[in-house]
């Protein structure tokens, strides 16, 4: 998977190591990291979330299944899947990009705030919902064969019972990826579905390869991570401002996905700056709903591919790669 990630960024950037805090306040660091395997033959796909009661944590999976840790057995077991043509026989353990549109390829996961379902960004599928007791997910907004959309990516459930989701490229599809870096393809989408009514809003286009999206506590704005165009927009939804976008964020190397703190109007999102096919310099960075960044902390040591995903839960913050095999864990120090 990060073959298909190395692109035009190989020198862009200098990696950024420090890990305290840029404005006042507490410094943050990491420690104890812990490394949790996910079953042989089993990557990621870069999707991770805990549930509402703070259950999980779920991970996507190459091969199509969406994974939950069970606490007690101390292991990952199968919770969902996204795809009705998906058999185990055929799918268990691939990573062959030929059968995505018949095993599905979850990325993106977000726990419904009101009912407690689980909102699925399938690559190849579409927008699902995975009920709390998993199994087969209901298909909301449809985009195989890239009809309406090509290549979802990110998706966030908030609290006004709309779910921002992006649509990486309009043009090309996950296998085509390089050449969607290469060519500075700009044809992405912000997205917002109305659970209520069905209806889909395309709130921004002609955005740089987006593949993280999250909203604020009150979800007055949302905001939009950019890997190619290596920025983070912020998307008002509400106020004197509605509608309209800027960026908070820019100039530290390639984002991901995004994630909100439970509790606060704080974000994490992974940087990844490519040295070589096979080596990036990784790294989490907390910043608030200003574009303030609060924490950069060096995941390199333990990361060298693309990191995709950062998580806080509590004083744990969870990292997922793109392709690898396990799950990290470190323990947050405030000082």
């Amino acid at each position: 998977m990060v073959a298909l990630f190395t692109f035009l960024f190989l020198s862009t950037f200098p990696c950024l190591i420090s890990s305290n805090i840029i404005s006042p306040g507490t410094s943050i660091s990491i420690t104890g990291f812990e490394k949790i395997s996910l079953p042989p033959n089993t990557t990621t796909t870069g999707g991770f979330t805990f549930d509402l009661f703070n259950g999980g944590p779920y991970i996507g999976v190459v091969d199509g299944r969406i994974l939950k840790y069970n606490k007690l057995r101390r292991t990952f077991e199968d919770f969902a899947y996204t795809s009705p043509d998906r058999t185990s026989a055929f799918c268990d353990g691939t990573t062959d990009f030929n059968k995505l549109q018949t095993c599905g390829y979850p990325f993106g996961l977000s726990p419904d705030p009101a009912t407690g379902k689980i909102y699925v960004t399938d690559t190849s599928l579409g927008l699902d919902i995975v009920g709390i007791f998993g199994g087969l997910a209901t298909n909301l907004v449809p985009s195989k064969n890239g009809v309406p959309y090509h290549t979802l990516v990110d998706v966030d459930a908030a609290i006004n019972r709309k779910v921002y989701f992006v649509d990486a490229s309009n043009i090309y599809n996950l296998r085509d990826i390089n050449t969607s870096i290469l060519t500075g393809d700009s044809t992405g989408k912000l997205l917002e579905y109305d659970s209520r009514t069905k209806i889909v809003t395309e709130l921004l286009t002609g955005l740089g390869g987006p593949a993280g999206v999250a909203s604020d506590r009150v979800a007055s704005s949302v905001f939009v991570a950019e890997y190619t165009a290596q920025r983070i927009r912020k998307y008002y939804i509400n106020g004197e401002k509605a509608g309209t976008s800027e960026i908070i964020l820019s100039g530290l190397g390639s984002f991901l996905q995004i994630t909100r703190v439970k509790g606060e109007d704080n974000f994490w999102v992974p940087v990844n700056n490519l040295v070589n096919e096979t080596f990036a310099n990784t790294q989490a960075v907390k910043f608030n709903v200003a574009g303030q960044i609060l924490a950069r902390l060096d995941l390199t040591q333990e990361f060298t591919q693309l990191v995709s995903t950062v998580y806080q839960q509590g004083n744990e913050l969870y990292v997922t790669g793109f392709n690898t095999g396990y799950l990290g864990k470190y323990q947050l120090i405030y000082s």
